[in-house]
């Protein structure tokens, strides 16, 4: 019996042994966003303890880690600058393989250097001594003249949209005509549509049938949330598809070739 319980225990710690050192291999290949060819010399970092690094030679990268939550994420760098970055959360469960491939998405710059910051200070202190200064009755009645004008114009516009026949949902853009979207799209989807929606389809078309959305919404110049909402307006249509990848969208045409690519390499 003595000899039957020496066992036992050597089995239990054998168990419990095995368990505290599974090690998990994650590993998958690093795309360009607009090509999805693979990226070489790109530097890949995951946040285990202690940290890992390495570089991804020939777009291919693999890291041996036990198992928890990580984030993974993938550098480029050109002249010493960084320009194109991606981030990825991975939990690790078990032993075994993971495959997680990363796109890289460019990099915006978009903080403002000493330069700028001083400007702003600057205009705000100008803003302020002016908001010292008491209003003059000239300046209250240009006020309450423009907003009449503002008001009487919305009237009109509203009219004249409601005679011309077309829908409140338009955005307002300017015309484009349908025989730009005859080799994009078939002639049922594109028929009926808001003029912005197709300056969207547009401007996405002659992107190779993909773009960001950060970069679409620079060039349509509105607002973000209106972007956001025209988005998915096509979207919903089954003109578009949109991709949240690190931290931006990707947005491709569902008629683009190029959207099988990204769906056997996500």
């Amino acid at each position: 019996m003595a000899l039957l319980g020496v066992i036992c225990l050597i089995l239990l710690g054998g168990v419990q042994f095995s368990n505290a050192t599974e090690v998990a291999t994650i590993h998958g290949a690093v795309y360009e966003w607009d090509s999805f060819d693979p990226l070489e010399d790109v530097i890949i970092e995951v946040n285990s303890t202690p940290s890992q690094s390495m570089l991804a030679k020939y777009g291919i990268y693999s890291f041996n880690l036990e198992p928890g939550d990580y984030l993974i994420s993938a550098s480029f760098y050109s002249s010493n600058n960084l320009v194109a970055y991606t981030e990825e959360e991975i939990t690790v469960t078990g032993d075994g393989d993971y495959v997680l491939d990363l796109i890289l998405l460019p990099v915006y710059y978009d903080s403002l250097g000493e330069n700028e910051f001083e400007e702003l200070d600057e205009i705000a202190s100008f803003s302020d001594e002016d908001d010292e200064q008491d209003p003059s009755p000239f300046s209250l009645g240009m006020i309450g003249i423009l907003f009449i004008l503002v008001i009487l114009s919305a009237g009109v516009y509203y009219i004249v949209k409601q005679r011309s026949g077309k829908s409140t949902l338009s955005y307002g853009s300017s015309h484009i005509s349908n025989e730009e979207f005859d080799p994009i799209m078939p002639a049922d989807m594109w028929q009926g549509l808001p003029d912005d929606l197709r300056e969207v389809i547009s401007i996405i078309s002659k992107n190779d049938g993909r773009i960001t959305q950060k970069e679409l919404r620079a060039k349509v110049r509105h607002s973000e949330a209106k972007v956001s909402l025209m988005v998915s307006d096509l979207e919903s249509r089954g003109i578009v598809r949109k991709f949240k990848k690190g931290r931006g969208n990707v947005i491709i045409l569902e008629e683009s070739k190029d959207e099988e690519d990204l769906n056997q390499n996500v």
